[in-house]
Order: structure tokens, then sequence, then C-alpha cells
């Protein structure tokens, strides 16, 4: 199921995104920036049309090493880069794999909770929000409480046809103390249900994230970064 989205997200077909090796170049045209994915011996590069002849002729013969760093991006691209995001990793779980834990305190937020949604969002500092997505918007949304405070919260997005993107924060006085795990199983006790496939990524650099998923049964699929290119541009 990982396969088939991330070849239409990079304009492949499954069976050449699953076979390929090396540094391999793909036109996809649903996002106007540059996307590299990487998993095992392959490395993709997809841009948008408009850009594949000059990634493709920069890149040349480099080794997935050399490509796949955001220095190289940077050189690369200079001033019309206008964000390199990542590295990061995209781990999956699914029923086979998820663990729970005996006596969680999680459960599904409704509209009663929403003080206390907004709360632990301003309780985040803005790179945290913006690595983690997190916004009391999102919903279906699941959390865990500790004496009226709701101390982490989970959340999902649903990437078509099943893939379950979750967005995860704890508040930073209730942090290492299993509220996050609560609420993520809380979630995955539904998302599940629905014959969904649970993604959490988190920028390579977050160990404490990447833990947790690892604790909760997700395995690492691939790495990624992308860059959000400038809207005008001279270059490529």
């Amino acid at each position: 199921m990982a396969d088939r989205f991330w070849a239409r997200d990079l304009g492949l077909t499954p069976e050449a995104f699953s076979g390929s090796r090396g540094v391999c170049c793909t036109v996809q045209n649903l996002y106007s920036g540059v996307q590299l994915l990487r998993r095992n011996e392959c490395l993709v590069v997809a841009a948008p049309p408009a850009r594949i002849k000059f990634v493709e002729e920069a890149i040349g013969d480099c080794s997935i090493d050399a490509v796949f760093s955001v220095n190289w991006l940077q050189r690369l691209l200079g001033q019309n880069a206008e964000k390199i995001i990542g590295p990061a990793d995209v781990n999956y779980a699914d029923s086979s794999t998820f663990k729970y834990a005996a006596n969680t305190q999680g459960a599904k937020l409704t509209e009663d909770d929403f003080h206390a949604y907004a709360a632990l969002a301003a309780s985040l500092t803005a790179i945290e929000v913006e690595q983690s997505g997190f916004s009391p918007d999102h919903f279906p949304a699941f959390g865990a409480f500790s004496n009226g405070v709701l101390c982490a919260a989970a959340s999902y997005s649903l990437w078509e046809p099943s893939i379950a993107h979750i967005r995860v924060a704890t508040h930073p006085d209730y942090r290492r103390r299993g509220f996050a795990s609560a609420a993520v199983q809380s979630l995955a006790e539904e998302a599940l249900s629905r014959g969904l496939i649970l993604q959490w990524r988190a920028v390579s650099a977050n160990s404490d994230s990447l833990a947790m998923a690892e604790r909760l049964g997700f395995r690492h699929y691939c790495s990624t970064l992308y860059v959000r290119l400038q809207e005008q541009s001279t270059n490529g």
C-alpha cells in the first residue's frame, strides 16, 4: 500500500519504484517543489516538468549520499529554494505491527474539549507546531488528560486511499510520561478499525519522536527531503 502511494506521489509505477537502485529522476505533476525519497539502495528525485532537465543535469553521476543532502540542494537551487524540509523519517504501522499497552488513558476528543485542545496548542513553540503540523482544528483527535489538563493529543488526516497521517504533540510540562503514547494508541484503535495504515513522519533529528514510534511498532519505510521553491524563478 505504501509503495503504491509513493509511486503515485513521485510519478512512478509501483514496480519501478520498488525495483530501482541508485539515483532516479522522475517528473511529478502534483507539487511545484522538488521531492527526494530515499529507501534502501534507491533515491528518487521528483521534480515538476519545468525543472526536471535542470535537476537531471545537475545530478549527473552523483552518489545517493551526495544528492540526499540539504547542503547539496542549497547549492543547486540557491535563492530559488524558499525552504528545505527535512530530512525526515517516514514510518508505518498496521494491525499486525502496532503495539498496544494495557490501561492507557487515551480517549477521543469532542467539542467539549475545545478549550483544552487550544491550550495545548498554545503551549507549543512555533518550531514544534511547524514540525508536527499540529493544530486544534484537526479532527478526529484523541488525547490524554491529567487533572483536567490535556497533556497530549494526536490527530490524523486521510491520505487517499488508506494512509492515516498522524500529528501528535505533548504539553512541555507533561513530556516523557506516556501521555503521547496513550493518545496515539486511542487514535490507532479507531484508524486501524477502518482498515487504515498508520503513518508517522518526524524530522530525523527528533530522536524522542522516532523512539516513541519504534516502541509503538512503527517500522521505518523511507527518508525524505522536500524543497519548496519560490513561485517566480529564472533558474532551470
